[in-house]
């Protein structure tokens, strides 16, 4: 992988390690990934692998110790304001409307934005309607179900103008229920805006129902273990959970993480960890 090639993310060969009192504590060791335009990729790992800290990096808020981080081709390490972003938690500020909190993307991005702030409140408006929020875009984030308030930080996300998103498992806080109706509302939000996705997720079924490719990570200092292409075609249905062929890849994931769990268990117990 080099920086010529034009993908939305390009991540060659990067290694981070935190110092640790007088030792070195590897985090991250010659991870190696691509996220074209336009597609939908996840990252699945064990606890504690350092998935967060790989965000950090993409984000500009970490440097590697090796390797480089390009966007669109060009390399932009340690630089920040290049990607929007979706925490774990909506992160809605309590004393601003839905409406002003999906536009805080758009008002903190570096640089000029295209048109003007009446012009960005109306589009604003319009795509809560589009997400089923549109009577609450005068409502403030207390009156929101745990759902809604995740679809106003997606929104938020989306409407910034960086193309690249990094989401960081949006939806590991929600019941089970409200998180099945969120990753069908996301994969249909995704397929009417196809921005370039690179999403954390401990679920394998979410990650083979949501992506056009997973890269697998090993415990930490994690690397790249697998690589796998999604072969489901594109609308996805829930029922496609039913698959045969979704139900072998997901055993297929289901046994690499058990033995990069299995790992960190036999390292704790042998005190090297």
């Amino acid at each position: 992988m080099g920086g010529g090639e034009k993908a939305a993310l390009n991540v060659n060969r990067v290694s981070i390690a935190f110092r640790q009192r007088k030792n070195q504590l590897p985090v991250l060791k010659n991870i190696s990934l691509t996220v074209e335009r336009g597609e939908f990729v996840s990252l699945l790992g064990p606890s504690g692998s350092g998935k967060s800290t790989l965000f950090h990096l993409i984000g500009g808020l970490l440097t590697p110790n090796q390797g480089n981080i390009y966007m669109d081709g060009e390399d932009v390490t340690g630089t920040r304001g290049r990607i929007s972003y979706m925490p774990q938690q909506p992160a809605l500020f309590p004393w601003r409307t839905t409406l002003d909190n999906v536009l805080l993307g758009q008002e903190n991005a570096p640089g000029s934005v295209k048109g003007t702030r009446r012009e960005a409140r109306e589009e604003a408006r319009r795509r809560l309607d589009e997400v089923g929020l549109g009577k609450f875009a005068d409502a403030y984030p207390y009156t929101l179900s745990g759902g809604m308030q995740q679809r106003a930080a997606f929104l938020r996300a989306m409407l910034s103008p960086q193309e690249l998103m990094l989401l960081d498992e949006p939806f590991s806080a929600l019941d089970e229920l409200t998180r099945a109706d969120m990753q069908q509302w996301l994969l249909q939000m995704w397929e009417r805006n196809r921005r370039s996705v690179l999403f954390i997720t401990h679920s394998i079924e979410e990650a083979l129902l949501l992506s056009d490719r997973i890269y697998v990570l090993s415990a930490r200092p994690a690397s790249v273990l697998q690589v796998m292409d999604v072969p489901f075609a594109r609308p996805r249905q829930e029922d496609i959970t039913a698959d045969q062929n979704f139900v072998e890849l997901k055993h297929e994931l289901s046994r690499r993480m058990r033995e990069e769990k299995a790992k960190i268990t036999a390292a704790w117990e042998g005190d090297t960890v």
